[in-house]
């Protein structure tokens, strides 16, 4: 019985911790280069607001060929992540031999999404 009230104890506190974590003032953005074979996906996520942000949690990505999803997964960081006003988190993603196409990467962050669009010849 005490270990079901510890664990309840514990859930509610996650989901307290969760709730309080949002995506207001954090500002996304995503950035293509190809490098020979390679297409290096670099996301930031800057902290607009004036006070620190803790974010839980990693990143998602999807890449999307002619609007249907050939790649997705997860991008691993650290479980905790203090952002400080104005300070970034920055990270990348690369992908290599894709096939020429159009393309769309989206990454989500923290309730954050950015995206952006490339063509590959």
């Amino acid at each position: 019985m005490i270990k079901l009230l510890i664990i309840s104890v514990f859930v509610t506190f996650m989901v307290f911790l969760t709730g309080c974590t949002n995506s207001q003032g954090l500002q996304g953005s995503v950035k293509v280069d190809n490098v020979g074979t390679d297409t290096i996906v670099t996301y930031t996520f800057k902290n607009q607001s004036k006070k620190m942000k803790t974010v839980i949690g990693g990143a998602h990505y999807t890449l999307q060929k002619d609007k249907i999803v050939v790649d997705e997964g997860g991008v691993p960081i650290r479980d905790y992540i203090d952002l400080e006003p104005g300070q970034e988190y920055k990270d990348k993603k690369t992908f290599t031999n894709l096939q020429p196409g159009s393309y769309t990467i989206q990454v989500e962050w923290s309730e954050t999404t950015v995206a952006s669009d490339f063509t590959l010849n």
